[in-house]
């Protein structure tokens, strides 16, 4: 296991078949970061004397409307080879997120691990975790380093896993890079609001209906500082919805004043729960993840369960009521502090 960005470069360099996978049930950032990277390879690896063959691939039954615009002309899931010389994972923290491609991605010659999950378990011959918003910013900052051709299209790629894998920015692990790779975008006049809008103010009638149905089974735990939601398939069904419209839903409980750690879990058709975690301030839920089989980031995080919902609840409330602990409730922190603008009548 080596953490080499120079033989990531010199890899790609000297691959002529290259595998690009990405999470299960993948999300944007996830999606525009496979895309990116085979954009970035083809405008810097290529040319008439040395073409690649760059496959992509995600083990996905469907991709919602808004994703999908993502991967609009985009080939998928084309196994052109048998023995890519490179396979490259994206946005993905373990093996087992490969889904039915981590076969091909263990049949490469040669491996790479390209993520931002803190929890990632470095499954790769080469791995390169980043601490930055996203997948998407850790591809965009490995251009910047060699100096490569940045296209514009690329760029409104990385903007979309920055932005949807941080929530429009208000969580995650945005740090001064975050915001001077957004400025550059800005200078290059990148179409930033219609991206805005096409991820946070595009959501669909059923995914409104889904968000009511996890609103309603709204409840409270450790004086109001947890809030636990929950779906079923049926429920997805039911709204005429997909799987992705459940991305942000979570997010809501975050939203609430007091509330500083969120949870949705959705019942599977095998009576299993996919459960995502949120949370703010300094309070940290991947541990909690990973205690409960999963993992992910500081503020956002998930875990499969399997087992009863009741059993589930007491050990994820417990954990969460320990890192509670950790963290008194504060007064309310005075935002705007104006008492030096009032006069006095002190003589």
């Amino acid at each position: 296991m080596i953490h080499s960005l120079e033989k990531c470069i010199s890899d790609i360099k000297n691959s002529n078949k290259i595998a690009i996978i990405c999470h299960t049930v993948p999300d944007a950032d996830a999606l525009a970061s496979m895309v990116a990277l085979k954009k970035i390879i083809k405008q810097n690896f290529t040319d008439e004397n040395n073409t690649k063959q760059i496959d992509l691939f995600v083990d996905a039954d469907e991709i919602n409307d808004v994703n999908s615009a993502i991967i609009n002309g985009v080939e998928l899931n084309n196994l052109k080879s048998t023995d890519y010389d490179l396979a490259i994972s994206l946005d993905c923290a373990s093996f087992s997120r490969l889904g039915k491609y981590g076969e091909l991605f263990k049949s490469a010659k040669n491996t790479i691990n390209i993520d931002h999950h803190v929890t990632n378990e470095k499954f790769a011959e080469n791995n390169l975790i980043f601490a930055t918003s996203s997948t998407c910013e850790a591809l965009y900052r490995i251009a910047k380093i060699y100096n490569m051709e940045i296209s514009d299209e690329v760029c409104k790629l990385v903007y979309s896993g920055i932005i949807t894998d941080t929530n429009n920015l208000t969580q995650g692990t945005i740090t001064v890079n975050t915001h001077k790779i957004i400025t550059e975008m800005v200078q290059r006049r990148i179409s930033l609001d219609a991206l805005n809008e096409h991820f946070f103010k595009n959501n669909t009638k059923s995914k409104a209906y889904l968000l009511k149905q996890a609103l309603d089974s709204l409840t409270f735990y450790a004086g109001d500082r947890i809030a636990f939601m929950k779906l079923t398939k049926q429920d997805i069904a039911d709204c005429n919805a997909t799987v992705e419209d459940t991305y942000g839903i979570v997010n809501h409980g975050t939203e609430i004043k007091g509330v500083e750690i969120a949870v949705l879990a959705i019942k599977q058709e095998d009576n299993s729960y996919q459960v995502s975690l949120r949370s703010k301030g300094d309070v940290i839920v991947s541990q909690i993840a990973v205690a409960m089989g999963g993992g992910g980031h500081d503020q956002v995080a998930a875990f499969h369960y399997e087992g009863l919902l009741s059993d589930m609840k007491e050990k994820l409330i417990a954990l969460c009521r320990e890192e509670l602990a950790k963290h008194p409730e504060k007064d309310k922190e005075v935002l705007f502090d104006n008492s030096d603008v009032e006069e006095t009548n002190e003589k």
